[in-house]
């Protein structure tokens, strides 16, 4: 879904989301909140996938990219907002496999 109806949504964050973004290193998390509000108020425009992957808690969420950390994310669309459900380092192992379907050679 693009165009008009992407448009105009409200954004909050979890808890749990911004507890998470404060323990992140080397990053700037009031640079990462304040561009999420802004960008996730079109969410399917900046949206880079939907998150489909063996096990994970956020199967069914859309996620984006913002500096080095991945912001996940719900969308209800009755009521036009965008619930940030959690985040992750961009710069890890498990964002190479789960969001960039990249093999980690960490793993062997």
């Amino acid at each position: 879904m693009t165009g008009s109806d992407d448009r105009d949504y409200r954004v909050g964050w979890k808890r749990t989301a911004i507890e998470r973004l404060a323990t992140l290193y080397n990053i700037n998390p009031e640079r990462v909140y304040d561009t999420a509000i802004v960008m996730l108020s079109r969410p399917y425009s900046n949206s880079k996938g939907v998150a489909n992957y063996p096990d994970f808690k956020f199967n069914g969420f859309h996620w984006t990219e913002i500096g080095n950390v991945i912001v996940v994310y719900k969308i209800n669309e009755a009521h036009k907002i965008v619930s940030i459900h959690a985040v992750f380092s961009a710069l890890t192992g498990l964002a190479l496999k789960k969001f960039y379907g990249e093999y980690d050679p960490m793993d062997d």
